[in-house]
């Protein structure tokens, strides 16, 4: 009769117990650890990333943003909450983004996401401005919000190509 291949113990090598009894705990790494295979211009990047984000996040705090943003030309409220939950949503990805990087998981998929998230802010913010404003007379301030939110899309593509080319 021939012998039952399940009927065999398996064996583990001495790294496949040693890796199975070490505790699995999320374990952080420090920033520059995080990044160090990563390409320098993924690293750019995320500086200037971080930098406008930041940037923006003092300006809007201080109220200098105020006069400049779309509720601030479209005098609806709507349009200020409507742009305080894309500005706490942006500011949440960039936080869950870092974590992310910290604790050292793949950064793909995460850039996929956020780069469909500001895709979506970019046609629909630019669409509302095409409603509520006169594209003939406000075409500078179209323009410059259009190329902004492009920007941040653009940026995160870069990121996502040069995530393939990078090594952890």
């Amino acid at each position: 009769m021939a012998e039952n291949k399940f009927d065999q113990k398996p064996t583990l090598s001495k790294e496949e117990l040693q890796a199975l009894l070490e505790p699995q705990i999320l374990s952080l790494s420090n920033l520059q650890e995080a990044l160090g295979g990563k390409t320098r211009l993924f690293k750019f990047c995320l500086i200037v990333l971080t930098t406008l984000t930041l940037g923006y996040l003092m300006m809007y705090s201080s109220g200098v943003l105020d006069k400049f943003v779309s509720h601030g030309w479209t005098k609806h409220y709507g349009d200020y909450r409507i742009h305080q939950i894309r500005f706490g949503l942006g500011f949440l990805m960039l936080v869950l983004f870092y974590v992310w990087v910290l604790l050292k998981k793949p950064l793909g998929t995460i850039l996929a996401c956020f780069t469909g998230v500001l895709c979506y802010f970019l046609i629909s913010g630019t669409a509302r401005l095409f409603v509520v404003l006169d594209p003939a007379q406000d075409t500078w301030f179209i323009t410059v919000y259009f190329f902004l939110q492009l920007s941040f899309v653009g940026l995160l593509l870069v990121m996502i190509r040069e995530e393939g080319r990078s090594s952890w």
